[in-house]
């Protein structure tokens, strides 16, 4: 009897987890005015703000040269625009193709693109964030990951919204791509997709916003006031988000088709 008790209770709270998850899962479809407030802008503003783009990279020899070029051919003038590589010293693979990469840009006059090489442990991703952090200057701070394609307008997207919305943080939408490469690849594709088209909209409407890895536009004022990313935490994104939170700073959650990051599941 003790146990089918048991039993019953555990049933009942996985059954209402089941229901809070789905409901979070459909949340924009059951409010279609969430889903409106999360397009971009219809009409984008001229260029103002600069950005700071870091690209940290881990044995991501294969595809850095390609993502470098894809954000430097973006639609924003290029005076606005830093972008810097960021790896450990170890990783000599990405380093060299980088530096190749940087080097044909700088002849071809785009001296705003760098590679950065830290020697310092731990050797993660948010320590190398943190780096980068300290060696740029620009108003806007970015992350996107070795693989991304983004979309051209991203930034002008971004611009718009944080002027016109007096905002401090902006998540943009990322939509995985090859959903047919392993078993769960497709599992992995859902899962980012109701994350930001559906559930990210819900935590932002509590005020309580777990942050996603890249495509996430923060104010340098604003990573500054909160110390950075925390080095010894493996899910670093979404410890900022919190801590932002906590500080009752404004977030922006941009879900729209036309302008999510692509990338590949793992």
């Amino acid at each position: 009897m003790f146990l089918l008790a048991i039993a019953v209770v555990l049933s009942l709270i996985l059954t209402i987890q089941s229901v809070y998850t789905l409901y979070i899962m459909l949340y924009t479809w059951d409010r279609p005015e969430a889903s409106r407030k999360a397009k971009a802008p219809a009409r984008l503003l001229s260029p103002r703000m600069s950005f700071t783009v870091l690209l940290p990279a881990r044995h991501e020899e294969d595809v850095i040269q390609t993502t470098i070029e894809r954000v430097v051919q973006a639609n924003y003038p290029k005076s606005l625009l830093e972008v810097v590589v960021i790896c450990s010293v170890d990783d000599t693979g990405t380093i060299a193709k980088a530096q190749q990469k940087v080097a044909q840009l700088h002849r071809q006059g785009m001296t705003n693109v760098h590679v950065l090489a830290f020697k310092n442990k731990p050797i993660n991703k948010p320590h190398g964030l943190n780096v980068g952090l300290r060696h740029t200057h620009n108003e806007v701070v970015t992350i996107f990951d070795a693989e991304d394609d983004i979309h051209p307008d991203i930034f002008n997207v971004v611009n718009t919204v944080m002027l016109e919305e007096k905002v401090s943080v902006v998540q943009c939408g990322v939509q995985l791509m090859n959903y047919q490469d392993k078993w769960y690849s497709a599992l992995n594709v859902l899962e980012y997709f109701f994350w930001f088209k559906s559930r990210l909209h819900y935590h932002a409407r509590l005020g309580m916003t777990p942050l996603g890895g890249n495509t996430v536009f923060f104010t340098r004022q604003v990573l500054e006031r909160v110390g950075g990313w925390d080095e010894q935490d493996l899910t670093e994104d979404a410890d900022i988000g919190i801590r932002l939170s906590l500080m009752g700073e404004r977030m922006r959650v941009v879900y729209d088709d036309r302008y999510v990051t692509r990338e590949e599941t793992p």
